[in-house]
């Protein structure tokens, strides 16, 4: 008995044994397979994490390469841009090289030709000016439409009234009231003193001439006695007492015209330089009941008569005398032109109503206009001596 169950222990030992064995390498199989799947996918997560920071790294540095090649984009149109642009000055500065080339030639040609008619104008006699006094304030014109200053004792009637200032009434009154520099200063007695001075330059030779100032009364410059044309010391002392003169008072013309009988002999020529009928009479004494006597105002029909006495007093010494007008008009005396127009018809002189602005300084071309309508005719017709 005791035999039997000592080999029925020992059999069962084994088995266990051996069952444990296999239970053993069952459960070392299992824990081997299982930690080399944990492994792979450890190493699998780990690899996609790595290849998602490397697409980032990529994607990032995709994005800064297609910043530098738009940069480089930009930088290449803006070369080709600036190389346009210098193909442009480069072909404006070619042009410009060429019209300065063009440009050099003709002023070499220019200067060429101004070299040869300097040489002509030095090989030419030298032309002397005809002006025995050089003015710069008047042109160098000697004519002007017929008009030619002539004759062997000329005298120049210079009216120096208030009327003598300026061309509109309104502003010959406000100059009235003037200090006489303000008077002097006038446009239209600027104007009136350079027509003299032209008068003056323009004087022939083998001449002598007087000038006659007047505005009330007459005067008669260069102390009352002819002067020689080809003096210049005469002429400068009858320009300076031109340039003294005030324009002021009424219009005395018969006073001018009388004062020619002083001058022995007696003058053959008359140039009157006025801007209108004259406004007071010397001799007719009546005349004014006429015309309003006592007002302040004389008519334009009563100046007409004064103009007309003037010239019948005044000429009736000197018959032969060729009577020359230049008017400078005043605003509102329209019959001062017709009236002029006509005394000078009779004695074979001429009227000249110049543009405003003559005489111009300057030695360009002088444009005038005349007052010849068929009107003065027909007042020329109708003048009584």
């Amino acid at each position: 008995m005791r035999k039997a169950r000592r080999q029925q222990g020992n059999s069962l030992a084994f088995l266990d044994v051996m069952a444990c064995g296999l239970g053993a390498v069952v459960l070392l199989f299992l824990i081997v397979k299982h930690n080399i799947g944990s492994g792979v996918e450890a190493e699998a997560e780990e690899s996609i994490s790595t290849d998602a920071q490397l697409l980032s790294e990529l994607n990032q540095q995709k994005e800064s390469l297609e910043e530098k090649i738009q940069t480089a984009a930009q930088m290449i149109a803006s070369m080709r841009e600036r190389k346009r642009q210098e193909e442009i000055e480069t072909s404006k500065r070619e042009s410009a090289q060429n019209e300065l080339e063009k440009l050099t030639n003709q002023i070499r040609q220019e200067e060429t030709r101004k070299k040869s008619l300097e040489n002509q104008v030095i090989a030419m006699q030298p032309v002397q000016s005809d002006d025995v006094v050089e003015d710069l304030q008047v042109g160098e014109e000697k004519y002007l439409l017929g008009m030619k200053v002539e004759g062997r004792r000329i005298v120049i009637l210079l009216d120096r009234s208030a009327s003598m200032t300026d061309r509109l009434l309104i502003d010959v009154i406000t100059r009235k009231i003037k200090s006489d520099p303000e008077k002097q200063a006038g446009p239209k007695w600027q104007r009136a003193k350079r027509t003299a001075r032209w008068l003056l330059n323009r004087l022939p030779e083998q001449s002598r001439f007087a000038v006659v100032a007047y505005n009330k009364t007459a005067k008669i410059l260069n102390n009352g006695q002819w002067a020689d044309s080809r003096s210049a010391t005469d002429v400068r002392t009858v320009f300076d007492e031109i340039e003294s003169l005030v324009p002021t008072g009424a219009t005395n013309l018969e006073a001018a015209l009388l004062s020619l009988n002083k001058l022995s002999p007696r003058p053959t020529n008359a140039y009157i330089v006025s801007d209108g009928l004259p406004t007071v009479s010397s001799k007719a004494q009546g005349l004014f009941s006429k015309c309003g006597r006592g007002k302040n105002t004389v008519s334009g029909a009563c100046r007409r008569q004064i103009l007309d006495r003037s010239f019948a007093s005044g000429l009736s010494n000197n018959r032969d005398l060729t009577v020359n007008v230049i008017l400078l008009p005043l605003e509102g005396d329209p019959e001062a032109a017709p009236g002029y127009w006509g005394w000078a018809a009779v004695t074979g002189g001429l009227l000249l109503v110049p543009e405003v602005g003559w005489p111009w300084r300057s030695k360009s071309g002088v444009r005038t206009y005349w007052v010849w309508h068929f009107w003065m005719w027909l007042r020329a017709a109708s003048v009584r001596f």
